[in-house]
């Protein structure tokens, strides 16, 4: 029953359009600069991984996880028991 009460409390109590502009400003202190929103950025997000996959082929890193996925598979399989 306390709860119910306690929870009704709250509901009025926010409400009011008073209480949200105190909270609002309360914690937002400083004024939001918006015209970091409006600007467009010309960026490629998928660059940096571009990149690394292309050194990770020319490296020859592919073919060292191709056998040791397959060594790996061979030893797993033959240190097993069922």
């Amino acid at each position: 029953m306390l709860l119910i009460h306690l929870a009704q409390d709250i509901a009025t109590g926010l409400t009011s359009v008073d209480t949200w502009s105190e909270v609002w400003h309360r914690y937002w202190q400083s004024p939001i600069d918006w015209s970091l929103l409006a600007q467009q950025f010309e960026t490629d997000v998928f660059a940096d991984f571009r990149s690394a996959f292309n050194n990770f082929m020319e490296s020859g890193q592919v073919w060292a996880l191709i056998i040791g996925l397959i060594l790996g598979y061979l030893i797993r399989s033959l240190t097993s028991y069922g």
